[in-house]
């Protein structure tokens, strides 16, 4: 049985400044045309992945987890400012996980994030040798 694709969310983020700048092609003094990578790279797209996550949340989320995240923000603004956030199991949305393999250390942070076991992050770890 195949999965189909049922929501689909984009963010932008080139209209703030170290969004843009984190990713630039330039040349060296050799004439050598390369990427550059700024060290707010990786903040950056954690922000760009709350964003993205925060948009499909109420698109996919079960009822259940779409409550108790409403309860706790009702909370936190109207009792205890210092309460942690609630954060969705998105472990209920969703069989699979693709994470962009930038680096094991991307994946192992998503993961740990996300709260997803070995077997949820399998298809981004998964080297393709089939030896």
């Amino acid at each position: 049985m195949a999965t189909r694709v049922g929501h689909v969310v984009r963010t932008h983020k080139w209209g703030d400044d170290k969004s843009y700048r984190c990713v630039s092609q330039e040349e060296d003094s050799e004439g050598n045309v390369g990427i550059k990578l700024n060290i707010d790279l990786m903040a950056i797209a954690g922000e760009a992945l709350k964003s993205n996550i925060t948009t499909i949340g109420p698109l996919v989320l079960p009822a259940s987890e779409q409550l108790l995240f409403a309860l706790n923000l009702i909370r936190r603004k109207l009792f205890d400012s210092k309460l942690k956030p609630y954060i969705p199991d998105f472990k209920q949305a969703f069989e699979h996980f693709c994470i962009h393999a930038g680096g094991r250390a991307v994946i192992d942070e998503m993961q740990k994030s996300l709260r997803l076991t070995e077997e949820q992050v399998e298809a981004s770890t998964m080297d393709g040798d089939d030896d």
